[in-house]
């Protein structure tokens, strides 16, 4: 997919490579990497059909800063809690899943939150949002789908904080930009993520 010129549809094991090819450049050059990330999130259009259902989950990069971004990079290599989404298309909704090892630690990082759902017996799901068509964060000229966590059920001054923005790239692949606002109130790309849908 892409805006500006017709060209056709990249599959999806080519996207899936240039993904792969960034997260190396990273290593080498950061900011190229970065940079390659961008452009294929450019390149995105939201969602059609609209996402519905189960989607797994992966971190393509981390760029926080200096010393934290590999930090937690480091640490996301050795544990994922997080597994993907799951979308609701009719009521514009949906949240996240995590894994259930992970839950000892969410209650401690979120004490007060209370609405975990079961998910089976390797999972559950929690922090809810709603999606919606706007204009990107740093990508104003681009229509993005929106993933917007600023609902009174979530953390309020950690989840509630997290913007993402999703866009499709192929078929049964989306590329997504996690933004965090801080709490002086500057908007900052924190996290590429990829998404792609499960069968069940």
């Amino acid at each position: 997919m892409n805006t500006d010129t017709a060209v056709q549809t990249p599959t999806r094991e080519a996207v899936i490579q240039r993904v792969y090819d960034a997260q190396n450049e990273l290593k080498r050059d950061r900011q190229r990497g970065l940079a390659s990330l961008n452009t294929l999130f450019r390149e995105g259009e939201p969602p059609n059909p609209p996402l519905d259902g189960r989607t797994t989950g992966q971190v393509v990069a981390v760029d926080i800063a200096p010393i934290v971004t590999p930090l937690t990079a480091g640490l996301l290599a050795r544990w994922m809690p997080w597994q993907g989404k799951t979308f609701n298309a009719a009521n514009s909704t949906g949240d996240n899943i995590f894994l259930r090892s992970s839950m000892p630690v969410a209650r401690v990082l979120f004490p007060f939150y209370r609405d975990y759902i079961d998910d089976g017996a390797q999972t559950f799901r929690a922090f809810t949002f709603r999606t919606y068509i706007a204009a990107g964060q740093q990508d104003p000229d681009r229509q993005v789908f929106k993933i917007d966590y600023d609902s009174p059920a979530n953390p309020p001054f950690t989840i509630r904080r997290i913007l993402d923005e999703l866009v499709q790239i192929t078929d049964n692949y989306y590329l997504g930009k996690a933004h965090v606002r801080w709490w002086w109130g500057t908007w900052q790309l924190v996290v590429y993520f990829a998404l792609q849908k499960t069968s069940s």
